[in-house]
C-alpha cells in the first residue's frame, strides 16, 4: 500500500509546477483525479492568472482545507512571490457545486493566456470556460487549419475556434445548443482581435441541425468534442455513432476530423472501433498527446484522435 502524501509533500509538488508560471497563464498545478498523488484523488488545483482554484470532488477531512490554504500561502510567498492574488475553493461533491473565496481577491472574470492565445475564464461557474486538458488540441489546430472551412460542433466557449482562426482558417461555424456560451465564445474571439474573421455562431442542437450544417458546407475540417452526457442534447453511448454516420453529409471529398472522447470508461480502442463501424471512409492518423499537467495512472480519459476522410467513389461521382 502506498503511503498518503502529507500536506508538505503535496505542496512541494504544487510549488514545483509553479516555478515557471507566467502571471497571466492558465495551468493545472495538481491533477489529483489522475490517481498519481496518493490520498489526494479528491482534489485538483488550477492556476488562472493569479487565482488559485481548489476543486474538491469529495468532502475534505476536518481542517484539511484550512491547513492546505495556510501551507499554500507560505509556499507561494517563499518561492513564487507576486504570482498569487486570490485563492478560491469549489466543492463539486455538493449539488449544486458551491464556490467560496478563501483568501485575497478573486475577480468574477479573468483573462488568461495559453501560448499566444487569450481567453476569458469565469470564476463563478462550475466550468471556468477553458478546458486546459484540451490545450494539445488547440496547439494542433494552430498548425492544421490554414485556408480551411471549419465546423466546430459542441463549440462551448469556442476556444478551439479561436485556435483555428489563429491558424489561418478561412471560415468557421460554431454550433452549440447553449447560446450563452456562444456569446462568451464571441468575446474570446474579440479578445484575440479576430473580429474580422469569417465566423458564425449557431445556437442549435448539433444532431437536429445536420441538414442546416450540410447547406453551409462542405467542410475541410470538423471538430467533434461533445460532452459525454448533456441532458436533452447528447449521450455518448447512443449519439456519437449517429454523429459519425452524419459526417459524409458535412465533409469535403477529402477532409480532416478531430474526434474527441473524454470518458474514463471508453478506451481508445473502443472509440476507434466505433469510428470504424460508423464512418469507414475515415482513416486513423494519430492520437494527440495528452497535456502533461494531467498525469494519469492509467489511460487518460481525454482521447483526441485525428482522422483523414476520403469520400467513397460513389459519393464523389
Amino acid at each position: 500500500m502506498v503511503d498518503e502524501l502529507s500536506v508538505d509533500e503535496l505542496i512541494k509538488q504544487v510549488v514545483s509546477s509553479s516555478l515557471e508560471l507566467h502571471p497571466k497563464q492558465a495551468k493545472r498545478l495538481l491533477h489529483g483525479r489522475g490517481g498519481c498523488f496518493s490520498g489526494w484523488q479528491h482534489l485538483n488545483m488550477d492556476y488562472y492568472a493569479g487565482v488559485l482554484l481548489l476543486t474538491w470532488f469529495s468532502e475534505p477531512k476536518p481542517d484539511e482545507e484550512v491547513a492546505l490554504l495556510g501551507a499554500l500561502l507560505v509556499a507561494f510567498k517563499q518561492h513564487c512571490d507576486g504570482l498569487l492574488i486570490g485563492v478560491c475553493s469549489q466543492h463539486r461533491y455538493q449539488k449544486p457545486a458551491t464556490m467560496a473565496v478563501l483568501w485575497g481577491d478573486v475577480p468574477a472574470k479573468l483573462i488568461v493566456n495559453e501560448g499566444k492565445l487569450a481567453f476569458w475564464v469565469d470564476m463563478q461557474r462550475q466550468n471556468s470556460g477553458l478546458f486546459m486538458d484540451m490545450a494539445p488540441g488547440r496547439q494542433w489546430l494552430l498548425y492544421h487549419t490554414q485556408g480551411c472551412h471549419v465546423l466546430n460542433t459542441f463549440a462551448f466557449t469556442c476556444s478551439l475556434s479561436v485556435a483555428a482562426i489563429a491558424g489561418g482558417a478561412k471560415r468557421v461555424i460554431n454550433i452549440d445548443m447553449n447560446g450563452g456560451v456562444l456569446k462568451r465564445g464571441r468575446e474570446n474571439q474579440h479578445l484575440n482581435e479576430q473580429q474580422l474573421a469569417n465566423v458564425e455562431y449557431l445556437p442549435h442542437k448539433v444532431l437536429s441541425s445536420i441538414g442546416k450544417l450540410a447547406r453551409k458546407g462542405p467542410f475541410d475540417l470538423v471538430i467533434a468534442d461533445p460532452p459525454t452526457f448533456q441532458r436533452g442534447s447528447f449521450e455518448f453511448d447512443k449519439d456519437y455513432a449517429r454523429l459519425l454516420r452524419s459526417m459524409p453529409r458535412l465533409l469535403a471529398k477529402q477532409a480532416t476530423l478531430l474526434l474527441c472522447c473524454n470518458s474514463p470508461r471508453v478506451s481508445q480502442q473502443a472509440f476507434q472501433d466505433m469510428i470504424a463501424q460508423n464512418l469507414p471512409q475515415a482513416t486513423f492518423v494519430e492520437r494527440l498527446p495528452n497535456n502533461p499537467d494531467f498525469a494519469e495512472r492509467g489511460e487518460a480519459p481525454l482521447k483526441g484522435l485525428v482522422y483523414h476522410y476520403q469520400a467513397e467513389r460513389s459519393l464523389i461521382n
